[in-house]
């Protein structure tokens, strides 16, 4: 169809959109045309949810609303409640309107200012994010809000830490065909330690038809009735030497997790082996201590941190897997600067039809079989 080009993908939510895809027949179009719907429908739908937060803003009564639309009035209730964010985010509910983010992410945003009482902090905050938001997945942008709102207010952000620590608790939920879902609510550190403890125990079982999700839950079971295996994990926490000294309050980085507050970072530190990672000038990793490892463990271990423990393929935020070369070997040499970070299914995708290229300043860049160009940023500490 020949309306249908790339250029629908930059241009703003409007009704002509809406009687497009309404209109179209989905298969009579090319793989790279439903692509690009795609990416319009959803542009779309961000723009209608800020309508209908306008909406519902501008409508006082809430039983009226719930009867419209049969909803409970309480949850109309909270939506109306939740319709402030245009005013309390102006900028990231433009990118809404914009279809430029949808209504997870700002809804990410949201909840991480909530709690900031000072208009002009969080004002602060969402021009910060406004200039970011819209190349972030919504993990990504959870640890970007988590950051902003712990450099505009350390103080405050520390005193949630420590109210949010009374929200710790187990919740039990039952499930259809006789299972149940245990969840448990821990501060980031602790549960970050325990996650990896049972990711210890779980690779230590023989190897069956299970899997890993399978034996971690096998190895909680274990564990909680008593007959687990004693292991030590090692959790990673990178910090400024700054704050690491108590000059400033800018928060570490929890591998895995994300920002969490100075004197968290401070304190894990305290208990555990260093290691300095220098940084070039654009606050990217550029060299780790040697010390510690041999060169073949250190490396490993360096491109984790550079890369910020996640794989560096587009939108993934899967931990890193597997180290894959960007030039493939032997012309390209086995390097850190050569070796990036990927999740499995990410390095398996850059052998079959998707191909990955590196600039000198760390951006790549990878090329998906529709001729789609993506790159990715090194992690910035």
């Amino acid at each position: 169809m020949k309306e249908i080009a790339r250029e629908l993908e930059s241009m703003e939510p409007s009704g002509v959109m809406v009687d497009l895809l309404l209109g179209v027949d989905v298969e009579s179009l090319t793989d790279d045309q439903k692509l690009t719907l795609l990416i319009v429908t959803r542009k779309v739908m961000a723009a209608l949810h800020y309508v209908e937060l306008s909406l519902v803003r501008g409508i006082e009564d809430t039983a009226e609303i719930a009867m419209a639309v049969h909803d409970p009035e309480q949850s109309v209730v909270r939506q109306k409640e939740y319709s402030d964010v245009l005013d309390r985010l102006p900028q990231c509910a433009e990118l809404l309107r914009r279809g430029e983010i949808d209504p997870r992410r700002l809804k990410t945003i949201d909840d991480r200012v909530v709690h900031l009482t000072d208009p002009e902090l969080v004002a602060q905050v969402d021009e910060t994010l406004a200039e970011v938001a819209p190349g972030l997945t919504r993990t990504q942008l959870a640890r970007r809000a988590t950051k902003a709102v712990a450099e505009a207010n350390p103080l405050g952000y520390d005193q949630r830490r420590l109210k949010a620590r009374e929200d710790r608790r187990v919740e039990f939920t039952p499930l259809p065909d006789g299972m149940a879902q245990l969840s448990i609510i821990l501060p980031a550190i602790d549960a970050r330690q325990a996650y990896d403890l049972l990711t210890q125990d779980a690779r230590a079982l023989v190897k069956d038809d299970r899997t890993t999700d399978q034996k971690r839950a096998d190895a909680f079971l274990d564990r909680f009735l008593g007959y687990g295996v004693d292991r030590t994990v090692q959790v990673h926490v990178t910090i400024p030497v700054e704050t690491l000294m108590g000059l400033t309050e800018d928060p570490g980085l929890l591998d895995g997790y994300g920002p969490i507050a100075a004197d968290s970072a401070r304190e894990l530190a305290m208990h555990g082996p260093w290691r300095g990672i220098l940084l070039d000038n654009r606050r990217h990793a550029d060299a780790m201590t040697t010390h510690k490892y041999r060169a073949d463990t250190r490396t490993r271990e360096f491109i984790k941190v550079r890369d910020g423990g996640t794989c560096t393929a587009p939108g993934c935020t899967t931990p890193i897997q597997e180290l894959d070369h960007t030039t493939p070997w032997p012309v390209g040499k086995t390097t850190a600067t050569q070796l990036k970070g990927y999740c499995a299914h990410h390095h398996h995708l850059k052998h079959r039809d998707y191909t990955a290229t590196l600039d000198e300043d760390g951006t790549l860049h990878w090329h998906t079989p529709q001729g789609r160009h993506y790159t990715t940023q090194p992690h910035q500490y």
